[in-house]
């Protein structure tokens, strides 16, 4: 039960900074302090989704396509550990 905590706290967490980096770039200009930061650290898990998907007319839809990959992961990790361990 541990083990599927800690991955549920994880990837909760990324979804959150995925989010809010969304919701913050249009809300807040480029240059506001919080934005650069939470932008500096959601950076590392949008750059292979933005490889995949280009912007479509200016709009970027990389961080939705992250957020779902984020659940779809959890979801995968989750039912595997219990798996494992209801054996």
């Amino acid at each position: 039960k541990l083990l599927i905590l800690l991955v549920i706290i994880l990837c909760r967490a990324v979804f959150i900074l995925l989010f809010l980096n969304f919701l913050l770039s249009m809300l807040l200009p480029g240059d506001h302090p919080v934005r650069i930061r939470i932008a500096r650290i959601v950076e590392v898990t949008l750059r292979p989704f933005r490889k995949i998907l280009k912007p479509i007319n200016g709009i970027d839809f990389s961080p939705i396509l992250a957020m779902l990959v984020v659940n779809l992961i959890e979801w995968l990790l989750t039912s595997l550990i219990r798996a494992m361990f209801s054996a």
